[in-house]
């Protein structure tokens, strides 16, 4: 069972013979785990006697492994990351279980052990998300710099020659037509570019139409979020009002898909609270988080400090062109960070 001192909650890991789901969900809160503090400050394992299980591991851990009997119990410790998690052997009957010296130095050593593995595991995987994040913000920063750019600027070559009135009917209908495209194409490579930065989380446009409420697609981002393995989601709706237009529509959603992948790739989060204010004449969404980021370091990201970032910059100047806000602070209720959005219901 792993610990999470930060946030103060223990998950299982792994499950041999066991539905890894079921494992994963058999955890609680640290007070949960009476063990965990009764062996805070001694490096041998702890036998429990079968009466005393009970009292020390929770109901759904000891159900899921079925667990009748005594246990000995060893924590999982790094002098690098600290507390790990904990490890108990299960004897297996309700028979007295009273293991040797030299089985509790056994026990001893392969948690050392196991201790160790763990620790390398967290750290590569930690490592390989950090590079694969730098790859994809490398990759659509290039491309925003360069493709974004020169199809923006043929954009606004396209309008001059439409607005200089000396072509006739057939190149007008021509160029209309290369202007249509041209904006399809910036539209479609802007899409492409926050997938990339958020790490594959897909962008909803909605339907074709585009009419489907914003509050819609919110529900849809955060239910493939909880789906793929992130954060658990929850959303808020309060207010009223009528729908944003278009722009100021995608703004929010992808305020939502920004800060969900941003809240478990980085901060590691395992809840995420969003709050969707609709008004008469602003629309406010909030995403907070129960992770470990740090308001400051974020909003340097947002000023565009940090050369390897790119999704959360994009956002803010995609804020700020349509007239909206953005702004990050700690987030009240679970500890974490707040990253939230405000936009007119008519884009500048």
């Amino acid at each position: 069972m792993a610990v999470d001192p930060v946030r103060g909650v223990v998950r299982g890991r792994a499950g041999f013979g066991v539905d890894a789901a079921k494992v994963i969900a058999a955890g609680g809160p640290v007070g949960d785990y009476r063990v965990i503090s009764k062996l805070s400050g001694s490096a041998a394992p702890l036998v429990v006697p079968a009466s005393e299980v009970a009292d020390m591991v929770p109901g759904q851990c000891l159900r899921l492994f079925d667990v009748h009997g005594p246990i000995a119990v060893q924590l999982l410790r790094s002098d690098r990351l600290g507390l790990l998690g904990i490890v108990f052997c299960d004897h297996g009957t309700t028979s007295d279980f009273r293991p040797s010296a030299a089985d509790l130095a056994t026990l001893t050593e392969l948690s050392e052990v196991a201790a160790l593995a763990f620790q390398q595991a967290l750290l590569l995987r930690r490592s390989v998300s950090l590079q694969e994040l730098r790859e994809r913000s490398r990759i659509a920063a290039a491309l925003h710099d360069g493709v974004t750019q020169q199809l923006f600027a043929a954009t606004l070559e396209v309008e001059e020659l439409r607005a200089g009135g000396v072509l006739d009917e057939q190149a007008t209908v021509g160029l209309e037509r290369l202007a249509d495209r041209l904006g399809t194409a910036l539209q479609q490579l802007r899409v492409a570019l926050v997938e990339i930065a958020s790490g594959g989380v897909p962008y909803d446009r909605g339907t074709q139409e585009g009419d489907q409420a914003v509050a819609t697609r919110i529900r849809s981002v955060l239910a493939r979020v909880g789906a793929g393995g992130g954060p658990t989601p929850d959303l808020d709706v309060t207010g009223e009002g009528p729908e944003p237009d278009a722009v100021s529509a995608d703004l929010l959603v992808r305020a939502v898909r920004e800060g969900a992948a941003n809240a478990g790739h980085h901060g590691h989060a395992t809840q995420i609270a969003v709050h969707l204010r609709r008004g008469g004449s602003w629309w406010t969404v909030e995403i907070d988080d129960d992770g470990s980021g740090n308001a400051v370091d974020v909003r340097r990201v947002l000023s565009g400090h940090e050369n390897n970032s790119f999704g959360l910059p994009s956002l803010a100047k995609e804020c700020a062109r349509v007239g909206g806000r953005i702004w990050v602070s700690d987030a009240p209720r679970l500890h974490g960070l707040r990253l939230g959005v405000a936009v007119p219901l008519i884009a500048r």
